[in-house]
């Protein structure tokens, strides 16, 4: 247990930043997860293991071991838990701060949500917390964001969001020269290099380390032609790596978007109650007990 008695000072580096989220969720943010004591990590270890099987619907207990053991904690920049209005952990992601074809960037780490709080907003809320929390050390040039997923709800929403011509890959545009080099750093940067395609962005088994699969049931997005797309070049351990450019502009317009949807989400059903939103409690649940006891607001 994070003991009261720890000094304010010399601890905080161990201490999260808790803060809402998005209505109803809040956030608990480890900037500093390189310098978490061995019992801490284990903690988050068990955590996100519990955590990934509940929203992927399959064991990722390998997948987790193998990435704590290549050093996860000391080379994630920011890793965070998101917990509901009871302190109960529902989901988690991270982000990792790089430079890719010589410039600033934003690796995702992965981002998970356990089904029961899906299509509550969290996860565009977590990624814009992130994003912003960057970008706004560099508004006018932004960055690149790149992330790895075989999930085509997670591709299709960054492209429907931002568009073709800051998305790719897509079947609007061509690859440029730029993104090319980004996506080849990334691969090398993740041991990935000799599996990208260098002409779709296919990682070819980018998921190697599961004995199992990555999901219980194959993915959709809705989207008939991106699930298409992902069934016919996305394999069963490949990934699609994908390079989004942000700035301050393109920031600000997913924000309001991601607000418009906000309150569609609490107005009231027919015949039913409005949603509320509400400042969460502060976090009791035994899973967090000894993580974020004392923790910074």
């Amino acid at each position: 247990m994070l003991d009261r008695a720890l000094s304010p000072t010399s601890d905080r580096h161990l201490l999260p930043t808790v803060r809402d989220l998005c209505p109803g969720y809040r956030i608990a943010r480890w900037d500093s997860p390189a310098a978490l004591t061995a019992d801490r990590r284990a903690r988050l270890h068990a955590l996100l293991r519990g955590l990934a099987a509940r929203a992927f619907g399959a064991d990722h207990s390998a997948y987790w071991h193998a990435r704590v053991e290549g050093g996860f904690f000391d080379r994630v920049t920011a890793l965070a838990l998101v917990m509901d209005r009871t302190g109960v952990p529902v989901g988690w992601g991270g982000y990792h701060r790089l430079h890719l074809a010589g410039r600033p960037a934003l690796y995702l780490d992965a981002t998970g949500v356990v089904p029961a709080h899906r299509r509550s907003g969290i996860t565009s809320a977590l990624m814009t917390h992130f994003l912003t929390r960057e970008i706004r050390t560099r508004p006018l040039r932004g960055m690149d964001v790149v992330m790895r997923t075989r999930h085509p709800a997670v591709y299709a929403g960054w492209l429907h969001n931002l568009g073709p011509q800051r998305v790719f890959p897509n079947t609007r545009r061509p690859l440029p020269a730029r993104v090319r080099r980004v996506a080849a750093d990334a691969a090398d940067w993740l041991g990935d290099g000799p599996g990208l395609d260098p002409d779709t962005l296919v990682v070819r088994d980018a998921y190697r380390v599961f004995d199992g699969d990555v999901y219980g049931v194959r993915p959709r997005s809705g989207h008939s032609d991106i699930d298409d797309l992902f069934a016919r070049t996305v394999g069963p351990k490949d990934a699609l790596m994908v390079v989004a450019h942000m700035d301050a502009a393109a920031l600000a317009r997913c924000a309001l978007a991601r607000a418009a949807r906000s309150r569609v989400r609490r107005m009231p059903s027919l015949g039913g109650r409005p949603r509320r939103g509400g400042r969460a409690a502060a976090p009791v649940h035994p899973d967090t007990v000894g993580l974020l006891t004392a923790a910074r607001p």
